[in-house]
C-alpha cells in the first residue's frame, strides 16, 4: 500500500471529500524533493551531519471526536506545533488523523521550512473510519515511501467508540537521503502508533511491524523507528522478559539481524524516567513514545547517538501542546568523502 504522498494512488479517493482534497493539493504544491545539505563537522575522510528529529503524538483526533481533545484550541496548537518541530530534520507526528488540523500544521510548517517540505502521511483505507494518524515530514529528499496497515486491532463491536478499529493504525516508511546529489547515502525512517486498548493484541503488532522493516529496510543502512508504542519502557520493565517492553525489543531485533535495535533514551539516559505522558513533569507517567536505531554492521556507516530529551511544550494558553511529551533525539551521520 502506497502512503499519499506526491503522486498518490489514493487521490481519486481523496478527492471525493471536500477537505481531503484540499489537503491533497497542498502536499502536491509542498512535496517536491529539494537537495538540502545539512552543516556538519569535517573529520579527515570524512564528512559528518548532525542529524535532528523529533517523535511527538499531538492529539488531533478526528471529526467530531476532535470535542475529546485534552488540549483546547486546536488550530493554535496546531501553528505553535510546527513552529516547534521546524528547527527539526526529520518529524514524525502521531494522531494528526483531523485533515484541517493537520493542514494548519503543515501550511505553516512548510512555511517555517521555505515550501523545502517533503511528507509521508498515513493512508486511509475506505473500510476505516479516519487513517493512521502518523506523518513524516522532512526537508531533505524521499527517495521512496511504503505503508501498511495492522491486521490485529480493536473492536469496534467490544471497545465502541474507543475501539482502535475505527483507525488504520500501522506503519509508514520514508527513504531520507542527505541531499540530491547521493541518492545512496540514505537512511530508513519508520513511524507508527500502536493498540492502545487491548494488551493482547500489541505484540501481534510488534511481530507486523517487524515483518515490515524487515521487508522494507537496507540491512546496510541505518534504520530508525520511532513514534507512540503504547507500552511501558520505564526501568522496571527492562529486565522482566515477560514484560511487554522486553517482547517489542526481542521482536523488533529480528527485524534487523545484523545490528539489532537500540532504544536510544536507555542507551543514552540509562535509568533517568523520561515520562511521556504527563505534561508537568518527565518524572512521572509512563514512558511509552520510542526512538530506536539499527544501524548495519560495520564497517557499514551507522548513525552514533549524540542526545536525547523529552520535551513537555508547555504552553501558557493552552497548558501543554498536547497530551504526549515530544522525544527529541540528535544523531552524527558520517559519510565517507
Amino acid at each position: 500500500m502506497v502512503p499519499c504522498i506526491l503522486r498518490n494512488r489514493n487521490i481519486r479517493f481523496l478527492l471525493a471529500r471536500l477537505v481531503d482534497g484540499l489537503l491533497s493539493l497542498f502536499i502536491l504544491s509542498v512535496a517536491v524533493p529539494f537537495p538540502i545539505v545539512l552543516a556538519g563537522a569535517d573529520f579527515p575522510g570524512s564528512a559528518s551531519t548532525t542529524l535532528r528529529v523529533v517523535t511527538y503524538n499531538v492529539q488531533f483526533l478526528p471529526g467530531i471526536a476532535s470535542a475529546k481533545n485534552e488540549r483546547p484550541n486546536p488550530f493554535y496548537r496546531a501553528e505553535r506545533i510546527a513552529e516547534k518541530v521546524s528547527r527539526f530534520d526529520i518529524v514524525a507526528l502521531q494522531e494528526v488523523f483531523h485533515e484541517e488540523h493537520r493542514t494548519a500544521l503543515l501550511k505553516r510548517l512548510d512555511k517555517l521550512w521555505n515550501g523545502q517540505t517533503n511528507l509521508v502521511i498515513s493512508p486511509k483505507p475506505e473500510d476505516r473510519y479516519t487513517s493512521g494518524g502518523c506523518l513524516i515530514a522532512t526537508r531533505l529528499p524521499i527517495l521512496a515511501t511504503d505503508s501498511m496497515v495492522y491486521k490485529h486491532y480493536s473492536a469496534i463491536e467490544k471497545y465502541g467508540l474507543r475501539a482502535d478499529g475505527f483507525a488504520a493504525k500501522g506503519v509508514i516508511h520514508a527513504r531520507i537521503a542527505r541531499d540530491g546529489a547521493s541518492p545512496d547515502d540514505f537512511i530508513d525512517v519508520f513511524a507508527t502508533h500502536l493498540e492502545a486498548r487491548e494488551d493482547d493484541l500489541r505484540p501481534l503488532q510488534y511481530k507486523e511491524a517487524a515483518d515490515f522493516i524487515r521487508a522494507k529496510s537496507d540491512p546496510n543502512k541505518p534504520t530508525l523507528l520511532v513514534g507512540d508504542f503504547n507500552t511501558y519502557g520505564m526501568p522496571k520493565y527492562w529486565n522482566d522478559p515477560e514484560s511487554q517492553y522486553s517482547r517489542l525489543m526481542s521482536t523488533l531485533n529480528q527485524a534487523r539481524p545484523g545490528g539489532g535495535f537500540q532504544d536510544v533514551w536507555r542507551e543514552l539516559m540509562g535509568t533517568s524516567f523520561g515520562g511521556t505522558t504527563e505534561q508537568d513533569s518527565t518524572e512521572k507517567g509512563k514512558r511509552i513514545d520510542y526512538i530506536f536505531l539499527s544501524n548495519p554492521i560495520p564497517p557499514a556507516i551507522g548513525l552514533k547517538p549524540i542526545s536525547i530529551e523529552v520535551n513537555l511544550y508547555q504552553d501558557p494558553k493552552v497548558v501543554a501542546l498536547s497530551d504526549h511529551n515530544a522525544v527529541i533525539a540528535e544523531f552524527d551521520w558520517p559519510s565517507k568523502q
